[in-house]
């Protein structure tokens, strides 16, 4: 029962200690929740339609603004010549036009409570008539999501929404005109090209490749490079987007490094609706009709709905990019742009890392014998030519199946070796050991004496010729070249590995011929 009494007790003492923490809360707050005009209603604190507003002045800390609207335009006042986005600067009007409060304080006099005493943002708007509003915008109240604001001709202080506040913490050059940068896919970049320093890196779409894609550095070495990974690179482009606003006087290039830039050039596609005529007039040439089947065309065009035509049209849009600004991020403007930005740091630096070491593909040879017409492989100064053929299935014996007589033929793809047919799962044993192969290193002008003891060529009909050679190197390596001016180190084993497999594949084979 004592132990009861105690706890009660205790409990007791814990709220009496509650009510006095938010007494002296109440007491230490600011005077809205001691004024007698708290209101759960909210009330208009300021009101004016757009199209009454003629002047606008913005003090943001230590800049100032002022704006002025004429003939239904705005312009900033200090440079009219300044790319003003009408849009905006709308938002901003807009965000003045109809303020409301949820709290009205009347008694009020230490304005430094509310921070109104040195406000953060200090906003003049005039109306048409000339006549002139001051609204001064203090502290923000975390707990209610509200921030204090005054009005001239008025002693009340009001707490409204604290989005009417940041909505007027811009720059200037948060409200200058920004060029559309064209929307991106990953999927339609062809083509990407970065030229600095006067030494040119090329990543896109190469149909002799075995990926599809190619990367060609400076010294016009071409290297296979991975879909998937280039792929990933190319995304970046459909996010590109301008940082800041930075001049639009371009008369002083160098003063921003864009005199003589660095320049990425981007060629994608895009589809298109065209009217159906204008393709067909595009595909003859745009031969000019004239005299009467003009008037023929004109007068069966109407009443009637234009048919349209999806093409794929094809793109570019280059990027200048110039040198860096105290906060590290770049300098830049479109090649056909009429103003200076900034990118940021990251966004530049992801552009321009082009890695080959990264981008290129680490196969080898990466080529489907499904999609080539041709594969001369040359060992031992015996020369093997592998194709694949389409060739109609035999049929049932005559009588046995009726209905086989009538129906279509069938057909299979066979494998065939020198014009002799090899089994089908032999061969993908052993080609599957030429794709799969991997490099190592990449080396440049590598010297090796005598003949390669491997040497295969892809074809492919107006694509894919490309021959590989295989050297011994050294004890660790095979040294492997090809037609592109490639050349890597591939591990030994592996090599062998793929030429003991050649060499069974053709003792079989040469044993199935007898």
């Amino acid at each position: 029962m004592k132990k009861q009494k105690k706890g009660l007790l205790a409990a007791i003492v814990v709220l009496v200690l509650l009510i006095g923490v938010y007494l002296a809360l109440r007491a230490a707050a600011p005077e809205e929740d001691q004024s007698a005009s708290t209101e759960a209603d909210t009330k208009t604190a300021f009101e004016i339609k757009a199209e009454d507003i003629s002047e606008l002045s913005i003090e943001n800390g230590k800049e100032s603004y002022h704006f002025s609207r004429k003939e239904d335009k705005w312009t900033y006042t200090e440079d009219e010549n300044f790319p003003l986005s009408e849009s905006q600067i709308q938002n901003v009007v807009s965000n003045l036009t109809s303020i409301s409060a949820v709290r009205e304080l009347e008694n009020t006099e230490n304005l430094a409570d509310y921070g109104l005493d040195n406000p953060e943002i200090q906003v003049t708007v005039t109306d048409i008539e000339g006549k002139e509003t001051e609204l001064k915008f203090g502290d923000i109240n975390d707990a209610v999501s509200g921030c204090y604001m005054s009005k001239s001709g008025s002693h009340k202080v009001y707490l409204v929404d604290s989005s009417v506040k940041t909505g007027l913490e811009v720059k200037l050059t948060d409200l200058a005109e920004k060029e559309e940068i064209p929307s991106i896919a990953a999927s339609s970049v062809k083509k990407v090209e970065i030229n600095r320093n006067n030494e040119t890196q090329t990543l896109g779409e190469e149909k002799s490749s075995e990926t599809g894609w190619s990367y060609k550095d400076s010294d016009g070495r071409i290297i296979a490079a991975d879909s998937s990974k280039t792929g990933e690179y190319m995304n970046q482009y459909s996010t590109v987007a301008w940082n800041d606003f930075v001049a639009y006087d371009t008369d002083n290039l160098a003063e921003y490094g864009l005199d003589n830039p660095t320049k990425v050039t981007i060629d994608y596609q895009v589809t298109e609706s065209v009217p159906e005529e204008k393709v067909k007039d595009t595909e003859e040439d745009e031969k000019a009709d004239s005299g009467e089947n003009g008037s023929e065309k004109d007068e069966h065009a109407q009443g009637e709905t234009e048919a349209v035509k999806e093409v794929t049209v094809d793109k570019q849009v280059v990027f200048l990019i110039g040198k860096q600004d105290t906060e590290g991020n770049y300098y830049a403007k479109l090649q056909d742009g009429k103003y200076v930005y900034t990118l940021l740091q990251s966004t530049v630096e992801s552009m321009l890392n082009i890695n080959p070491e990264e981008l290129v593909s680490s196969l080898v040879s990466d080529y489907s014998f499904a999609d080539l017409d041709k594969v001369t492989f040359v060992r031992n100064e015996q020369t093997y030519a592998a194709v694949k053929k389409e060739v109609e299935k035999e049929k049932s014996p005559k009588g046995k199946n009726s209905e086989e007589e009538d129906a279509e033929p069938e057909t299979e793809t066979k494998y065939y070796l020198n014009d002799k047919e090899i089994d089908k799962n032999l061969f993908t044993t052993f080609f599957s050991t030429v794709t799969s192969m991997e490099w190592q290193e990449q080396i440049k002008n590598a010297q090796v004496q005598g003949t390669p003891e491997m040497m295969i060529t892809f074809e492919k009909e107006g694509g894919i010729q490309n021959t590989v050679e295989y050297y011994p190197y050294d004890t660790n390596f095979y040294l492997v070249k090809d037609t592109k001016g490639n050349e890597t180190l591939v591990n030994k084993m592996k090599v062998k590995e793929m030429l003991d497999s050649f060499d069974s594949m053709i003792k079989k084979w040469e044993k199935g011929k007898e």
